[in-house]
């Protein structure tokens, strides 16, 4: 077979092991090349395939799976998006969260102010604009939150949600709008508000019985953040939300895999419960990516990093110091996953759940070319973004 001639711009990226996860189970391709043209994969083609004068960039002995999505990123690179709703604040955020291996995500507004609220929309809308890599929207962490369940958040600032809020979250922009919201803040109207404007809506720092989030699934919610965490139990007699969660069979949960969140063989049993298909590894990361950072403010709080966990003074934990190629390592090395399934959690379930399926979270023609190298340790050892391989 004669090999075609090369596209415009056109890449060849090897590594002893490609892991393209079109499908579940397909495991791995060895000797094959990803050929890109531009910022898309053009084709994963046999190495003796590869069209003449294009050089192949060979990674070596490491897996190459496609870039980790993460739909919860507080903060990173010493900046919290709070504090810094700015074009330059996220460009931090996204490149300390790039050098472990995530290459798509939403910059992640916790409760706040209204003003601060447009100040944050504003800011991803212009990177949207621009064309930034790694922000694909905003995920809005409240301020619509159950005031039992408040967590780090500045009560100050939990509300229920009026028209000056909704009219920012419903505001046009481009790219994905995700909010984390209690059950009881989402009524019908609202809800149908929301889903009709196409924003996400999760369950989060709620403290609803399980028979209110089941009807807050039917008004429109189809997933849950941070699952375990600021959030009602799972009982014999009041399963709550984490009960309602597990016992549905479309919604999806956010899950912080740093030991501290959630104990691993409570990580393990939603994994055996929910799957690869509605379970995603986030990070629900702070300012300490990145960074040798120890003390920091989160939600006007004082925040101590102490291990994995960040503590502020009242005792609760204040967002995490998780990378993304750490749950990842946590998810084979502790929860005993294969590779394979481990990096679904951070890459196809996360891109099914946000309707992106067809851009980024595998490796096939078309879709973009991002993809990240790992160490037989699943520690990164480079990030190509847009078919070109990351400085940082």
């Amino acid at each position: 077979m004669q090999p075609t001639a090369p596209q415009r711009d056109a890449r060849a990226y090897s590594a002893a092991r490609i892991w393209p996860l079109t499908d579940a189970g397909a495991g791995h391709l060895e000797d094959h090349v990803i050929l890109t043209s531009g910022e898309q994969i053009d084709r994963i083609v046999l190495t003796s395939e590869v069209p003449e004068g294009i050089r192949i960039h060979d990674f070596g002995d490491v897996d190459l799976v496609p870039g980790f999505i993460d739909v919860q990123v507080n903060g990173g690179g010493g900046v919290l998006f709070n504090d810094e709703p700015t074009v330059e604040g996220i460009r931090t955020i996204v490149r300390a969260h790039r050098r472990f291996g995530t290459t798509s995500m939403l910059p992640t507004f916790i409760t706040d102010s209204a003003e601060r609220m447009a100040r944050a929309r504003a800011a991803v809308h212009a990177c949207l604009e621009a064309r930034e890599p790694g922000v694909l929207g905003i995920h809005f962490e409240g301020p619509f939150l159950d005031e039992r369940k408040t967590g780090a958040h500045d009560r100050d600032h939990v509300r229920a949600p009026t028209e000056a809020d909704l009219a920012i979250i419903l505001g046009e922009s481009r790219g994905i709008t995700l909010l984390t919201l209690a059950a009881q803040h989402l009524t019908a109207a609202i809800g149908a508000r929301l889903t009709e404007a196409g924003v996400r809506i999760t369950l989060g720092h709620c403290a609803s019985t399980a028979e209110e989030a089941a009807a807050a699934f039917e008004r429109g919610a189809t997933g849950v953040t941070h699952l375990f965490n600021a959030m009602s139990p799972l009982e014999s007699r009041a399963p709550g939300l984490v009960g309602a969660a597990l016992a549905s069979d479309t919604v999806s949960c956010g899950l912080i895999l740093d030991g501290a969140h959630v104990a691993f063989p409570a990580a393990k049993a939603a994994f055996q419960a929910l799957g690869r298909e509605r379970l995603m590894l986030v990070t629900d990361a702070v300012q300490p990516v990145g960074t040798e950072m120890t003390e920091f403010l989160v939600g006007g709080q004082k925040v101590r990093l102490e291990g994995v966990s960040c503590i502020n003074e009242e005792g609760n934990l204040a967002g995490s110091a998780l990378d993304m190629a750490t749950a990842i390592r946590n998810a084979v090395q502790v929860l005993g996953l294969g590779l394979e399934e481990a990096v679904w959690l951070a890459t196809r379930s996360p891109a099914n759940f946000l309707g992106i399926e067809r851009q980024v979270g595998s490796l096939s023609a078309g879709m973009r070319a991002d993809f990240t190298l790992l160490d037989r340790a699943q520690r990164v050892t480079s990030t190509v973004v847009g078919g070109r391989v990351s400085a940082e």
